[in-house]
């Protein structure tokens, strides 16, 4: 404990008889104390000081986000006109679609399969109706003429918010069959081959696509079917590490009835159709149940089911939805659809493209497909 030291005060004017009979004052020391301003603290600021700065900050933020944006603008390329080719009927892909990608990771890839003459084309010429007009080559009475198909290999088209279109040769179609063919030339029937040929494609669009749209004309083949389920399982992986905590990737399949009459759209009709996916499908790996229908809202657990009628005349009477809503209402669907990832690493547009490329020769070379051939009777 400290102890204050005692200090006895006697004034000049006593003398030393008075200062024997008065009482001592006693006075004790008072501690000093020092005023310091506090280390890192900031003086007071005015609040039009305060706004000043403020103001300053956020304009320079502004300057920084409007320069990221010119950048990005500046590296984006040229607004697409038309489709290109992205692999032709040999599997063989071409290196110009590097020009119409970019180093980003937002995007999406919708891929679409179906049988000669069910309108493949045609329903990517209206999802993209509002970047051009038929920008996918649509099927024409010539090709009908002569027995022939219209899109060879697979096209491609990517929209300025970065989704990414994919339209196929028809699958099971003896009119893509060419001669000159390497990857089939382990097989001797053509009919075989041809098959062999559609399920490495469909495998393809499971390994490269975020959503696959299934195209039919009518309810149902059971055969179509069976390719589908075949093809999933000819899928190559999408890594070659051996991660336990990995799942492997598999695409969003969307079940698209075209040219579907009035009779299709009856609640009972869409039932025994919804019935018959579910127990087709009750242990597949493809995403079959995302939403994907023509109800107002998209909720998950829903089989992934759409219905486009046949284009009719202004003047003949519609009951249901017309086409142009229904494919606004498609549009939007895919659109918001979730978009998990192709591989354990995210990728970015130009990435997929060379994951692509990898996802051709692993196909190419892969056993699964030389074994199922073998075991075709």
């Amino acid at each position: 404990m400290n102890s204050r030291k005692i200090t006895t005060v006697i004034t000049k004017d006593y003398d030393s008889k008075d200062a024997e009979n008065r009482p001592v004052i006693k006075v004790a020391d008072r501690p000093t104390f020092i005023l310091k301003t506090r280390e890192g603290e900031s003086r007071a600021v005015s609040p039009s000081q305060r706004n000043g700065a403020k103001k300053e900050t956020d304009a320079s933020a502004s300057t920084s986000t409007k320069s990221c944006e010119a950048r990005l603008l500046m590296t984006l390329p040229q607004e697409m006109t038309s489709s290109i080719k992205l692999m032709d009927e040999n599997m063989q892909l071409y290196e110009n679609v590097l020009e119409e990608l970019i180093d980003q990771q937002d995007f999406l890839v919708v891929g679409i399969l179906g049988t000669q003459g069910v309108g493949k084309s045609t329903i990517l010429s209206l999802l993209t109706s509002n970047y051009g007009s038929e920008l996918f080559a649509v099927q024409k009475s010539s090709h009908h003429k002569n027995g022939i198909n219209c899109t060879s290999g697979i096209d491609f088209y990517v929209t300025k918010n970065r989704v990414i279109y994919l339209d196929t040769q028809p699958i099971l179609s003896s009119s893509i069959m060419t001669p000159t063919n390497t990857t089939l030339e382990h097989y001797v029937n053509s009919e075989y081959n041809l098959e062999i040929q559609s399920l490495q494609l469909t495998a393809f669009l499971y390994s490269v696509c975020h959503v696959i749209i299934f195209v039919q004309d009518w309810f149902v083949d059971p055969n179509l079917i069976r390719f589908i389920q075949t093809a999933e399982m000819l899928k190559p992986s999408s890594t070659s590490n051996l991660d336990q905590d990995y799942i492997e990737y598999y695409p969003h399949m969307l079940f698209l009835h075209n040219k579907a009459e009035v009779d299709d759209f009856m609640p009972d009709t869409l039932k025994i159709m919804t019935g018959f996916y579910d127990k087709v499908f009750a242990r597949s790996r493809l995403q079959t149940h995302s939403g994907l229908n023509m109800s107002s809202c998209s909720t998950d657990g829903q089989l992934n089911l759409f219905l486009i009628p046949e284009i009719k005349s202004q003047n003949e009477p519609i009951i249901h939805e017309n086409e142009k809503e229904l494919i606004q209402k498609l549009r939007n669907k895919i659109h918001g659809i979730s978009r998990n990832p192709l591989t354990p690493s995210a990728l970015t547009e130009k990435n997929w493209y060379h994951y692509a490329f990898k996802v051709v020769e692993a196909i190419k070379k892969s056993h699964l497909f030389v074994e199922y051939g073998r075991l075709l009777p």
